[in-house]
């Protein structure tokens, strides 16, 4: 059985700035983010160069997101649309 990680979000912000979106983009971040509780290291994610932070894309969005593998816990960094703005 595969153990299941903990999905924070960094700040109240990050979470409330996925209630903007129009429902079918909510439906497919969220899901996304859901997918990374069983494996938060999939193909499609990408390293951030020089930082311990992931990329997943989900069509015109990212979510970037840091992984504790102790902790069993995914932490959301920032949600943001792919043109709006980098991970400082």
């Amino acid at each position: 059985m595969t153990e299941v990680y903990r999905v924070r979000f960094r700040s109240r912000s990050v979470r409330k700035g996925l209630d903007g979106l129009d429902d079918e983009t909510y439906l497919r971040i969220v899901a996304a983010i859901h997918r990374l509780r069983e494996n938060p290291h999939p193909p499609s994610m990408k390293k951030l160069t020089g930082q311990e932070v992931y990329r997943i894309r989900i069509g015109d969005y990212r979510v970037l997101y840091t992984v504790d593998d102790k902790a069993k816990e995914v932490r959301i960094e920032a949600v943001c649309k792919r043109d709006e703005r980098t991970y400082e």
